[in-house]
């Protein structure tokens, strides 16, 4: 597989691992960080900054600004750690996914992808970084933008096209377990990836992984990051997840399969979209323009209150 070969050739022995989509997208970066240290990496895990209204009533993701108790790292990076909250006294995923890695980095993605990809530059020289994965929950980071049951576009993309400039891997697992795209829409994209060049191999979870990855989930909400512990049990179906959307739980689930960010971002256009905006509003207008819906748009019109 390539991925073997990059990770052997690979002379700096850190890497940052991070969740593309939000705040439940942590617990999967546990595999991924668990198969590369197989190869002697030392493992920073982090995420973007956005939890789902179950999590934080306040639509979007948080900029670093409106969090307390954290470090900065720069204007886009922070440490998050166990007692980190919300200015309004929320929790995030990060900030409880901290309990048991002791801390993890937020991305904030409100300031744009020119911006969150400076940063992470500062912060590989910084940290003599010299492999960055981006994993993503079920694999709507795959999708175009276009497909019918995409859902939650905009994180995912600001993130496809972060990792294309910063030379990076995205990492999907739990293949459809956000019941976002469609079996054969993921199987025609994959595809096409693989046509161009992209696809680097596949590995699955392990009982390591799934002992971890439950501790984890223990105090992490999420959905699609838990589907393969369902399936690593041996569960066999379909499974309602929230706003209506079903997943299949399938021996598939367990897979991970990594991707060049760069290919990624060739098929994805909504990626492409993103990729010039100057912040979080400009890329979810850009988005709209487009005829695009995002995540941002349900959160808002939900209107929770605080």
């Amino acid at each position: 597989m390539e991925i073997l070969k990059l990770l052997k050739s690979c002379s700096k022995k850190k890497a940052f691992v991070f969740g593309v989509g939000g705040g439940g997208d942590v617990v999967s970066t546990i595999p991924v960080a668990n198969f590369l240290k197989l190869f002697d990496f030392d493992v920073i895990h982090g995420c973007v900054l956005w939890d789902r209204l179950v999590v934080d009533p306040k639509p979007g993701p948080r900029s670093l600004e409106e969090l307390e108790n954290l470090e900065p790292i720069n204007n886009v990076l922070a440490y998050i750690y166990e007692d980190t909250k919300t200015y309004y006294g929320v929790k995030p995923n990060l900030a409880r996914s901290s309990k048991h890695f002791g801390k993890v980095v937020a991305l904030d993605i409100t300031k744009g992808v020119r911006e969150l990809v400076k940063g992470i530059k500062e912060f590989i020289d910084e940290t003599d970084i010299g492999l960055i994965v981006g994993v993503d929950a079920g694999g709507d980071a795959l999708a175009t933008g276009y497909e019918s049951g995409v859902r939650s576009p905009l994180a995912d993309a600001i993130s496809v096209a972060v990792l294309k400039n910063i030379d990076g891997i995205l990492a999907v697992l739990g293949f459809g377990s956000d019941g976002e795209l469609k079996t054969e829409e993921l199987l025609l994209n994959i595809s096409e990836i693989i046509k161009i060049g992209g696809y680097l191999g596949c590995t699955s979870i392990s009982y390591e992984d799934y002992r971890e990855m439950m501790k984890v989930a223990d105090f992490v909400v999420t959905e699609a990051s838990y589907i393969p512990l369902m399936s690593f049990e041996g569960f066999f179906g379909i499974k309602k997840l929230r706003k209506g959307r079903t997943s299949i739980i399938s021996p598939l689930s367990t897979l991970i399969f990594y991707f060049r960010a760069s290919k990624v971002f060739e098929i994805n256009e909504a990626a492409k979209i993103v990729e010039r905006a100057r912040n979080i509003r400009e890329a979810n207008e850009l988005l709209h323009r487009a005829g695009i819906t995002t995540e941002l748009d349900f959160e808002e019109l939900t209107k929770p209150d605080l």
